[in-house]
């Protein structure tokens, strides 16, 4: 699997979650057409860094999108923008930044999408719904033991 720097990683979601995705997203990716993602919002600079990366690295860039990828490295707030983008998650709604990590309520497919894409620094730990509302907290690795 393809693994992606966050920034990348995050503008294919915002590409794909926009209706931009497979063939038509490599269409758009080797014509640069800025055009056909400027409804989803982000930057224009950010699509023209996607566009620079996607000519430097093709063959990358295209087994990403027709096979998948993962994040080489991602952080809470890529985590917490990579959440937003594919599910449209609402933040103290579907999940709640706190001091160890984010509590989520997600559903197995969910769940799936984030161990295939998240890097095993982040842990998606089930617990009972002690707060009464989410289902998992994912945490960094490192500060696993400390909350556990």
């Amino acid at each position: 699997m393809t693994k992606l720097s966050m920034p990348t990683g995050l503008l294919l979601e915002a590409a794909i979650s926009g209706g931009v995705a497979g063939d038509k997203l490599v269409e758009v990716l080797l014509k640069k057409d800025l055009e056909s993602l400027k409804h989803i919002g982000k930057e224009e600079t950010s699509w023209r860094n996607l566009f620079q990366f996607a000519e430097n690295n093709w063959e990358s860039i295209v087994d990403a999108i027709q096979n998948g990828y993962s994040f080489k490295f991602i952080t809470v707030r890529g985590l917490q923008n990579l959440l937003q983008t594919r599910f449209a998650f609402i933040e103290n709604q579907d999940f709640q930044l706190n001091e160890s990590g984010i509590n989520l309520e997600l559903k197995n497919d969910q769940l799936e999408f984030l161990r295939s894409r998240v890097p095993t620094q982040w842990q998606f730990i089930k617990h009972e719904h002690e707060n009464g509302k989410y289902n998992y907290r994912a945490v960094l690795s490192q500060t696993q033991h400390i909350i556990s």
